[in-house]
């Protein structure tokens, strides 16, 4: 939308050609700074738990993450040369993402949060900063049980409706 609509409203106000460019610089820097913060959890990793040196663990994943959105952005034009199940390229990572990656996810930072971190870390992490808040324990590990099993719900009703073509709800 910002791609189709902005360009054809900043002609049309005074100095639009200044705010034009000027709006798509800052867009371009956000994006560049959130694809940076997207970059460094997997760098940290590698560099704490497997011992990489920085420049190697940026070298490495900058270079996926630039090869995986090139055939995205590609994908979407009419040098369209990567198709799986008659979806392009970037609609199967959006497939993926959407309906597997982010509900695994979810579930599985639940799970994590409840079973191996454990809820008084969790709880005294979450009151940091809070003025005089109680939290309590059993609410918190209620809302992850639950979280869990609700975000395990909507991940099995994807994988029934992408079998069966049938979701059982929705």
């Amino acid at each position: 939308m910002i791609f189709v609509v902005l360009p054809t409203i900043f002609p049309k106000i005074a100095g639009g050609a200044i705010w034009g460019t000027l709006f798509f610089f800052l867009l371009f820097m956000a994006a560049l700074t959130s694809a940076i913060s997207i970059l460094e959890v997997i760098t940290a990793y590698f560099i704490d738990e497997k011992g990489w040196a920085r420049k190697k663990a940026t070298i490495v994943f900058g270079s996926v993450i630039t090869v995986v959105g090139a055939f995205c952005s590609l994908s979407m034009g009419s040098f369209n040369i990567t198709s799986f199940l008659g979806m392009s390229f970037f609609d199967v990572m959006d497939y993926l993402s959407s309906k597997y990656m982010l509900p695994i996810g979810g579930m599985l930072t639940a799970v994590f949060v409840l079973y191996r971190w454990g809820i008084p870390n969790f709880v005294a992490e979450m009151v940091v900063g809070m003025d005089n808040q109680n939290v309590n324990p059993v609410f918190v590990r209620i809302l992850f049980a639950i979280s869990a099993t609700v975000v395990g719900f909507i991940l099995l009703n994807e994988i029934i409706a992408s079998i069966t073509g049938t979701p059982i709800i929705g």
